[in-house]
């Protein structure tokens, strides 16, 4: 009888085992990946450092923070949360800087936009546009290849006669949304108005959607 008692507790006694390794082992990952987000946080904070910003919480950031902009009148550090951030820049002098860069893109969003398909419907028009791999996603060598192929056509030369096609976009309806002195809903407008100018700076159209358009 003691023999069977025995065969039968040896099992229970290698799974609490098991489960004690395993418990271990997940204790020492959990403190291995702490440990990580702690140094990349300290990481982040001195990259940050020399942009002011408000206190921010630990692990939500800058969620309920509200007025950067009066404050830090240049750029701003904002903590999405405990070990994401990103500088809002909106100073003049300071894009000119960062623009005129040519770091890495960032892997991670530029990689969600590749697959990305913009729709452009409107009644009697549908067209699809696929972004693909172009100079916005490009980087590196391809990217600069692709940049002195285009750079020529944007020389403002070159845009120069065009302003006058632009401003002629704006007058088609924006002047009488002024006068009407009420909120209007800009984004089917502006739309409108981008494509307005499009077809008039690259197809010589001379008609205008905007106009076609009630408000």
């Amino acid at each position: 009888m003691s023999v069977s008692l025995l065969s039968l507790t040896r099992p229970l006694g290698s799974v609490s085992g098991l489960l004690q390794v395993v418990s271990l082992l997940g204790l020492a990952l959990l403190l291995l990946k702490a440990a990580q987000l702690y140094l990349h946080r300290q990481w982040l904070l001195k990259a940050v450092q020399h942009f002011p910003s408000p206190p921010s919480h630990w692990l939500f950031g800058h969620i309920q923070e509200v007025g950067r902009v009066d404050k830090f009148p240049c750029a701003c550090p904002h903590w999405l949360w405990g070990t994401e951030v990103e500088l809002v820049v909106y100073d003049p002098d300071y894009m000119k800087v960062i623009l005129g860069r040519s770091d890495p893109k960032s892997h991670g969003f530029y990689r969600l936009l590749a697959p990305w398909i913009v729709k452009y419907i409107e009644p009697g028009l549908k067209s699809t546009f696929w972004l693909g791999y172009g100079l916005l996603l490009l980087n590196g060598w391809s990217w600069l290849k692709h940049r002195r192929i285009l750079t020529p056509a944007f020389h403002y030369d070159i845009l120069k006669p065009y302003v006058g096609l632009m401003a002629d976009s704006v007058r088609d309806k924006w002047e009488d949304f002024i006068r009407q002195n009420s909120y209007v809903e800009i984004f089917e407008h502006v739309s409108l108005m981008t494509l307005d100018t499009i077809m008039k700076c690259a197809f010589s159209y001379q008609g205008s959607h905007q106009a076609d358009r009630s408000v």
